[in-house]
């Protein structure tokens, strides 16, 4: 496919690529090096721009077009490294790659308008937009749901943009009582029954809601294919950083589920684009680690909870959304209701497993509860978590925390957190303070 491109970026891209140099390959220094080096650059160039047009489609290169106004160099960057020497490989197929940089864009938190170019180039690239939705429910597992919800949104500004009449997936009909033992059967199918047993000797609602939850419900949806659903989780794992337990559990999990070692170091190549080398660096080395790994090992004993049937999805709703309306103050049906052009059963996570799971335990009071969710959000310091952050402030406030309170919690995290970290927590929380009477 032959690319073509005009006006000011593309020679400055052009200088970029071969130089201000008139000089005669016969008459420069080290000549010959150099034009093969040229040569070498402009296929990159010329394989990227492809890739990119695939991706990108109608006005694929107006990003770099305005970036090579800049700097022409990092415009050059951006087209070969990224696209002409990782996207172009031939280990994974064009979709599979961006449902990869989709998930790592997701679990950095603040580069929303990449991640809606990457989400855009994936259904440019011949993705499903079903399969984007169901990437929002591994992020709800993996990532937490400021994720998803964020993700949500730019999932509809893209359909509505590109006329896409998209049919949610049906909402959960069944009780939600086999949650546990469809979690734990996903579980033992990959020798990881036992991988949750060191929770369960110090939380055992976490290991619970973990087999449960995460897998049972999040994870064990049928909407993506397996090896997409396996890079996605890999892809944010590694991304995020920090995580290596995790990481080195699904990396074998993922091999266990018949992905290739070349499969797999292809998703995590991508990641040195996207997340940058440190991360790319250290997932190889859990990988160079899973690769090598006895995958016939013997199953271990399974959690001792393995009987236990899931509580209902009634009642956890009934618990839910009582909670929900005792801190927040807010209609529980209308949250539900809130994602159903999209992804209904989000809505109904958030209500069954947040408030019906989590915030409605007895252990903490409300008021702290509350507290502990502004420090947490505060922390986490991306885009994605300032809208929960501003629910969270006016549930504290609802739940009997002083203003005061809240500010306390917040400067408690200068010294781990650092200043602009807080900084931005305090204006959120002065812009939310101003909406509220005195």
């Amino acid at each position: 496919m032959a690319i073509f491109w005009s006006g000011h970026w593309a020679a400055a891209i052009s200088i970029a690529l071969h130089g201000r140099s008139h000089e005669t390959p016969e008459t420069s220094s080290g000549s010959i090096q150099q034009t093969m080096t040229q040569e070498a650059n402009g296929e990159r160039f010329e394989r990227g721009m492809e890739v990119l047009q695939q991706i990108g489609g109608e006005g694929f290169d107006l990003p770099i077009k305005r970036l090579a106004e800049a700097s022409p160099d990092l415009a050059r960057f951006t087209i070969e490294y990224p696209y002409g020497d990782i996207l172009s490989r031939p280990g994974l197929d064009l979709p599979l790659r961006q449902i990869c940089t989709v998930s790592c864009l997701m679990a950095l938190g603040s580069v929303q308008p990449q991640l809606k170019f990457h989400m855009t180039g994936f259904l440019n690239a011949g993705g499903r937009p079903q399969d984007l939705v169901e990437l929002l429910f591994v992020s709800v597992a993996i990532l937490g749901f400021p994720s998803a919800i964020d993700s949500i949104f730019l999932a509809r500004e893209i359909f509505q943009e590109r006329h896409i009449a998209f049919e949610a997936p049906p909402p959960a009909s069944d009780d939600g009582t086999q949650r546990y033992r469809r979690g734990l059967e996903a579980l033992l199918a990959v020798n990881g029954e036992g991988h949750l047993l060191p929770l369960e000797a110090v939380s055992p609602d976490l290991a619970r809601w973990s087999i449960e939850f995460a897998v049972g419900e999040a994870l064990s949806r049928e909407g993506l294919e397996p090896k997409a659903k396996h890079l996605a989780v890999i892809s944010m794992l590694a991304a995020i950083g920090n995580r290596d337990e995790a990481l080195d559990f699904h990396l074998k999990a993922a091999l266990k589920q018949g992905l290739s070692p070349i499969e797999i170091a292809e998703a995590l190549m991508q990641l040195s684009v996207y997340a940058g080398f440190p991360a790319a660096h250290n997932a190889f080395g859990l990988a160079q680690r899973a690769f090598s790994a006895d995958r016939g090992a013997t199953a271990i004993t399974a959690p001792s909870a393995a009987a236990q049937l899931s509580e209902s999805r009634e009642l956890r709703r009934e618990r839910g959304l009582a909670t929900l309306a005792q801190t927040s103050g807010a209609s529980g049906e209308a949250v539900i209701r809130s994602f159903d052009d999209i992804a209904p059963d989000i809505g109904r996570m958030i209500v069954e497993h947040s408030y019906g799971d989590v915030f409605s335990r007895p252990g903490l009071d409300p008021k702290t509860r509350e507290l502990t969710a502004c420090a947490a959000l505060a922390a986490v310091a991306t885009k994605t978590a300032e809208v929960p952050l501003r629910v969270h402030i006016n549930a504290a406030l609802n739940a009997g925390a002083s203003r005061k309170e809240v500010l306390e919690i917040l400067l408690n995290l200068v010294p781990y957190s650092g200043y602009p970290v807080v900084q931005r927590a305090v204006q959120i929380a002065g812009e939310e303070f101003a909406k509220r009477p005195e």
